[in-house]
């Protein structure tokens, strides 16, 4: 009897051993998530869509507008409420952005740069570039070459 118990004794002290053991090694993590706005989600598909179509001077508010599955009305009210401006507006802006970053960065010329962002015309490039920036293409290079010095 008393060998009985022992051996009892002995397998739950192993068992309790092996509990130990094996539920401080168990452990669970999860996964970071991050968690996004509605906003932030809408301005990330819109901004993604656009920066994909850049090259395509056929990119419309109806293109990004069915892209996304809203109407254009929808999609005019959302973009004006969270970025402030008009879908025309922020495709040209987006556009705008990429062409002053190719212009600092690049050494092709001024009219394939419009034609690479999506402007079928290089003086209608011109003219909106200079809307935004305050300068011609060709002064903002000269600008930014005279900042490097």
């Amino acid at each position: 009897m008393a060998a009985l118990l022992a051996k009892v004794n002995s397998l739950l002290l192993l068992n309790q051993a092996f509990k130990d053991t094996y539920s401080k090694q168990l452990s669970f993590v999860s996964p970071e998530v991050e968690v996004m706005s509605e906003k932030e989600k809408f301005l990330q598909s819109v901004f993604e869509y656009v920066y994909e179509n850049l090259d395509n001077p056929q990119l419309s508010v109806e293109l990004l507008s069915s892209h996304l599955s809203i109407s254009r009305t929808s999609l005019y009210n959302r973009l004006l409420e969270f970025s402030g401006m008009s879908p025309v507006d922020f495709i040209r802006s987006v556009r705008l952005e990429r062409a002053a970053n190719l212009l600092e960065k690049n050494s092709n010329s001024i009219s394939e740069i419009a034609y690479e962002t999506g402007f079928s015309n290089p003086n209608y490039f011109t003219k909106v570039f200079k809307a935004k920036y305050k300068m011609t293409p060709s002064e903002y290079i000269q600008a930014q070459k005279n900042l490097v010095k």
